[in-house]
C-alpha cells in the first residue's frame, strides 16, 4: 500500500484501488469487505489505539516489554533489544529488578 501511494501515486483512499492491490497480492477481497462492513476491522483498530494509549507509545518503532514496564523507542540497536530480552528471559520470574 505504501509503495502504491508513495511510488506510484495511487489514491489508496479509494476502495477500488485497495481492491485491485489486494487482488494483486493474492488477498481475497470478500472477507476484507465483510470485516469492514460488520465493524470488525474498525474494532480491531480501536483495540490497537487503546493499547497505544495504555502503554504510552510515543511513536514508531516502539518495543514494549514486561507488560509496559519497559519501552524502547526509536532507532535502537539490536544489541540493546537483545540485552532487554535476555534480561527478561533470564530474570523474569526471579522477582529481581531488571537491569535493562
Amino acid at each position: 500500500m505504501r509503495c502504491a501511494f508513495f511510488k506510484e501515486t495511487q489514491n489508496i483512499g479509494e476502495m477500488s484501488v485497495l481492491d485491485t492491490l489486494a487482488k494483486g497480492m493474492g488477498i481475497p477481497v470478500a472477507p476484507l469487505h465483510e470485516r469492514l462492513d460488520n465493524g470488525e476491522a474498525h474494532a480491531a483498530l480501536q483495540l490497537d489505539i487503546d493499547a497505544r494509549d495504555q502503554y504510552r507509545v510515543p511513536g514508531s518503532p516502539t518495543l514494549v516489554f514486561n507488560d509496559g514496564r519497559q519501552r524502547l523507542y526509536g532507532n535502537v540497536g539490536y544489541r540493546i533489544i537483545e540485552a532487554n530480552i535476555r534480561e527478561l528471559l533470564n530474570n523474569g520470574s526471579s522477582g529481581e529488578a531488571s537491569w535493562c
